[in-house]
């Protein structure tokens, strides 16, 4: 059962579209016949390995940070009325719906990164659905460290959670937990080039316990990810130690995510067993997600992949 699959196919067919015109940036070589393969055999392997490109003798601008540039998301709105009393039906109904919008979003920005529709569909919908809420956490610090310098939760310009509206959401806990991500890219001193990259790996991050339709690829594309991590890590550091400091440092800061993240669904899943008693609404997109998938997370079916043992 997929999330609100008509929603979802919608934002599908809309990413497609962005996606033909991102392959004409830097001719970067997105393969069409993982993709057809995939369609015709779900059981067969692509024929092709993912080569993310970049320019010889010019590595610190590679092609693929270009790319993921040229299809980061803009800024969401939640709509939220901020001219009514801050009550904890009206922020978490407003942070669902946030979640909503955001989960078009990320759907979009999912199906342009290099290698993505080579991915079996099936695993495609399935990073999707266990990794949404890691992405979400990981891109709401980054804006709280970037707009507001990590003083407060930067969900959205309309939704900014300052410490009363983080007690009065009853999730005070895991606000402080995100705060204190956000405080990290501040402390590390965190790039715009090596927060994208980072995200981007992140959706490669939670997996099934029983794998996916066809891991060996997932797990071909998600090396490919990490080493332009480590390649953008290389660009600023040409001593080897500093590199492998740095590297260890964000792979730390991408394994801290995982714990913020089942934090939250389970909040989010215990809301929803309870929202028509506290008056929260829920999108039906995200009410599907929280049903459905979530539970399989917090089962233990689905598992994140760290870098460092826990």
């Amino acid at each position: 059962m997929w999330i609100a699959a008509t929603v979802l196919d919608r934002a599908y067919l809309e990413g497609a579209q962005r996606a033909r015109k991102l392959k004409k940036l830097g001719n970067l070589k997105l393969q069409e016949e993982g993709e057809a393969s995939n369609a015709t055999s779900p059981t067969e392997e692509p024929t092709q390995k993912l080569t993310v490109s970049h320019i010889e003798g010019y590595e610190c601008q590679p092609i693929f940070l270009n790319v993921l540039e040229a299809i980061e998301p803009g800024v969401v709105c939640a709509g939220h009325d901020n001219n009514q009393p801050d009550s904890f039906a009206a922020l978490l109904s407003s942070l669902n719906e946030l979640g909503e919008r955001q989960l078009v979003h990320v759907v979009k920005w999912a199906k342009a990164l290099p290698g993505f529709r080579n991915l079996h569909v099936d695993d495609q919908m399935a990073v999707i659905q266990y990794s949404w809420m890691g992405l979400m956490v990981f891109a709401m610090g980054w804006r709280s460290f970037t707009n507001v310098n990590s003083r407060m939760l930067y969900f959205a310009p309309d939704l900014v959670f300052n410490e009363y509206r983080m007690h009065k959401s009853r999730m005070y806990s895991q606000c402080v937990r995100m705060r204190h991500l956000s405080q990290e890219f501040g402390w590390l001193q965190i790039t715009p080039q090596e927060f994208l990259c980072m995200k981007a790996l992140l959706l490669f991050s939670i997996i099934p316990v029983d794998g996916l339709k066809n891991q060996k690829f997932f797990d071909e594309l998600r090396m490919n990810y990490i080493k332009e991590l480590d390649r953008i890590i290389a660009c600023k550091r040409k001593n080897p130690t500093s590199c492998s400091r740095r590297f260890y440092q964000l792979t730390k800061l991408l394994d801290s995510v995982q714990p913020i993240a089942r934090e939250l669904h389970q909040f989010t899943f215990d809301l929803l067993i309870k929202s028509h008693m506290v008056s929260v609404d829920f999108p039906e997109m995200m009410a599907e997600i929280i049903s459905v998938q979530v539970p399989k997370i917090l089962s233990g079916k689905v598992k994140p992949i760290y870098f460092h043992t826990q």
